[in-house]
């Protein structure tokens, strides 16, 4: 495989141009930087080490961890969001699109839609879709690692993490804490109603969601990229990642983790980055 990939080299590129960014902040003293400045040298060290191990073998273990460690790091780069908007912006664009929203519709969609439709059912159905945008990424990419091979696999990793860098990337220069964290009473995603999936959806959001990420929505973004490459790649997913992809774009918005106009900013993220992508696959890849 050799010591540098193309998902090696985007995450690197990532890391290092994150790390720029918090030298920056931490000339200014904005905290959390330093932290996050250690924790983006311990990724680099791992990258260094995984490509290093799997660069010379054919061995099941290192091949494997090698197109699967890249993902491994979603979250800690996640998590640093909130540590480099404010290096490069004073206040996030919550009140901005706010008021849009109100110029467009004249309610806020993310405070009206639970509202109008209290259901407990359709809140479970909407948890349910958002819990299960989790599993996108492990199921496309195991798939399509037994139906077509690690190369076929490798792309798969390749154009979701080029997704999830650009949103990151986003979300520095337009930062958005999201609805649950802009309204009242400021608190974060709550225990939404609901029977199961309300739950274990509440279990991976109250520990898991910072304030920044709203715009675009990346969940929509990736949800959409995967699912058109399950489309292409394992076609015996297409149909129920598309139907929950279709009940995510409501589901986000009825849950206040995102404005409205965050759900066709994601459409258009995820087109653009299945388009790029798909246009540049391997000569002869299938």
């Amino acid at each position: 495989m050799g010591t540098w990939r193309p998902l090696d080299l985007a995450l690197v590129s990532y890391a290092v141009l994150a790390s720029l960014l918090l030298l920056a902040g931490l000339a200014k003293g904005i905290p959390g930087c330093g932290r996050q400045l250690l924790a983006n040298a311990v990724v680099l060290v791992v990258a260094l080490a995984v490509t290093r191990w799997s660069r010379d073998t054919t061995r099941v273990l290192p091949t494997f961890l090698r197109f699967c460690y890249v993902p491994l790091l979603y979250l800690v780069f996640y998590h640093q969001i909130e540590v480099i908007w404010p290096i490069l912006r004073a206040v996030s664009m919550d009140a901005g699109l706010a008021r849009m929203e109100w110029r467009l519709f004249h309610v806020q969609p993310s405070l009206a839609f639970s509202v109008a439709l209290p259901f407990p059912w359709l809140s479970e159905l909407f948890c349910f879709a958002y819990f299960a945008y989790y599993l996108f990424a492990p199921v496309v990419f195991f798939t399509v690692l037994s139906r077509r091979g690690y190369l076929a696999a490798e792309r798969i990793v390749l154009a979701t993490s080029l997704c999830f860098f650009s949103c990151y990337a986003i979300f520095w220069l337009f930062p958005a804490v999201g609805p649950h964290y802009f309204f009242p009473p400021h608190l974060g995603p709550q225990l939404y109603d609901g029977y199961i999936f309300n739950h274990l959806l509440f279990f991976l959001t109250s520990s898991g969601e910072i304030r920044a990420g709203a715009f675009p929505s990346s969940h929509v973004a990736v949800a959409l990229l995967l699912t058109l490459l399950a489309r292409r790649d394992a076609p015996v997913l297409f149909l129920p990642l598309a139907l929950i992809t279709a009940l995510m774009l409501p589901a986000v918005v009825y849950l206040r983790a995102h404005y409205l106009v965050d759900v066709p900013a994601g459409i258009l993220v995820g087109i653009l980055a299945f388009a790029i992508t798909n246009s540049t696959r391997p000569a002869g890849a299938r």
